[in-house]
């Protein structure tokens, strides 16, 4: 016995609901989620005076391993509490741009605290610290 048209209707009207409730959760399970485990957040300097030659950092919070150079900066780092390093970055190029990296045991954990202390310019002349200086952090 074939179904009514009717009946067949209100079949393609339950799969059409039935879709449109299950698609958002399909969309939902594959969204990128925070990404986990060991790696590296990326500072950069920013602020009037600039460029900036060097700068002395605190970098602090759960789980802070170790600061590094990046993109032609070097790093001298000393731990001074556990998750507490002081650091020295100098640029070492002409782009003026002081970034640095902070490696942390899990990138899901909150950004670690970074608290510019003292800065230089491309000559090595003090650059006061005022609240316009800022860091962009990212993963």
């Amino acid at each position: 016995m074939m179904a009514s048209p009717r009946c067949r209707v209100r079949l393609d009207v339950r799969r059409i609901v039935g879709m449109l409730l299950v698609a958002p959760l399909l969309l939902l399970a594959g969204c990128d989620r925070a990404p986990s485990g060991e790696g590296d957040w990326e500072v950069a300097i920013q602020g009037p005076g600039g460029p900036f030659g060097s700068a002395v950092v605190m970098v602090s919070g759960d789980g802070v391993v170790d600061v590094a150079g990046r993109a032609g900066t070097r790093v001298w780092s000393e731990e001074v509490e556990e998750g507490e390093f002081r650091a020295v970055v100098i640029q070492l190029g002409s782009s003026g741009s002081a970034d640095f990296r902070v490696r942390v045991r899990d990138l899901g954990d909150p950004a670690p605290s970074v608290t510019i202390l003292q800065l230089a310019d491309m000559d090595d002349e003090p650059v006061p610290v005022t609240s316009a200086h800022t860091l962009r952090h990212r993963r």
